[in-house]
């Protein structure tokens, strides 16, 4: 591995990590610094740069926790971002030189979670054919729900009735950049659900939409001047990506997220070839939450995994 260098992230790094990110063949705006930094005092940041004869080749976002590596646990997903000039036989030799590097410095774990293959501007599974060259890997596996443009599927009765139900009461559907009220009403879920909050505060969800306006956009229903739902979408080149899906009592009384799926769904698949919905897996992968899926297959989702990979140096 002569050509190859490996050398953690610093700030300088800042803009050359976001340029080799925007034109990588499999990144998305996650892996923008300024989306991974918002949240740099929850994670002991250990992002990777590989060099290959001096210049930016492929890089890693990750963390450390103790003695392992993840790749990052801030993120939905993470693993190898590389070039379309990246070659199958020298990400192999990444992953040797990743595993000497972090055994030098007594990380004796990895988790590694790849960018699911519908982000991908084109094929970018170099990674996980190397991993399975390098290192012994125990897999995980998630299963979220993905609509496509090219075989949209029909949507279950059940659906169709409520979002004409909603729209029949008068339910509006509109692009927001006012996210308390949703906010409100996501945390009242959660709380009586699982006792948790939302992954992101108001705040904090506030500012990613302030650095990427046209990557995080907030569209609800809502009655009159009241929000009864609302889902935040994630948007990158391919895929349009539910990351927060929720309705009060009285919007699940009038179907409200089956007419704004009905419109968002509708709008998403204009430009770009995929809708998901996210997993709908619980303890790893391990517990299907059926109730949660059904739903979601109800709007003609269909199965993508979500894979993390695991092996010890």
């Amino acid at each position: 591995m002569p050509n190859l260098e490996i050398r953690r992230y610093t700030p300088a790094f800042a803009d050359e990590w976001n340029q080799f990110v925007a034109a990588s063949k499999n990144g998305t705006f996650l892996f923008d610094r300024r989306y991974m930094d918002y949240h740099a005092d929850r994670f002991q940041d250990h992002s990777l740069l590989f060099f290959r004869r001096g210049k930016l080749y492929a890089l890693l976002p990750a963390n450390v926790d103790g003695d392992t590596l993840y790749s990052h646990q801030g993120l939905t997903y993470g693993g190898l971002i590389m070039s379309d000039k990246t070659t199958a036989a020298e990400v192999v030799d990444i992953f040797r030189l990743l595993n000497a590097t972090l055994r030098s410095e007594d990380i004796r774990k990895v988790l590694y979670k790849p960018v699911p293959w519908i982000y991908h501007q084109q094929p970018s599974e170099e990674d996980l054919y190397a991993i399975v060259e390098v290192c012994d890997v125990r897999l995980t596996r998630s299963l979220a729900s993905t609509i496509t443009r090219e075989h949209p599927n029909a949507w279950y009765r059940i659906r169709k009735c409520g979002a004409q139900k909603a729209q029949q009461s008068g339910v509006v559907i509109e692009e927001t950049e006012d996210y308390q009220p949703f906010w409100q009403i996501l945390t009242a879920n959660l709380q009586a659900r699982y006792g948790l909050n939302p992954v992101h505060t108001l705040e904090e969800i506030t500012l990613l939409h302030q650095r990427f306006p046209q990557h995080i956009r907030l569209f609800v229903a809502k009655e009159g001047n009241e929000t009864i739902g609302g889902s935040v979408l994630y948007i990158s080149n391919r895929v349009v990506h539910s990351q927060y899906i929720a309705a009060s009592p009285r919007g699940r009384e009038v179907h409200a997220l089956d007419w704004l799926f009905d419109v968002v769904i509708r709008q998403s698949l204009e430009k770009h070839p995929y809708f998901d919905f996210g997993i709908s897996t619980e303890n790893q992968g391990t517990y299907l939450n059926e109730g949660l899926i059904y739903q979601k297959e109800g709007f003609g989702g269909r199965g993508i995994c979500y894979d993390w990979y695991k092996w010890n140096l």
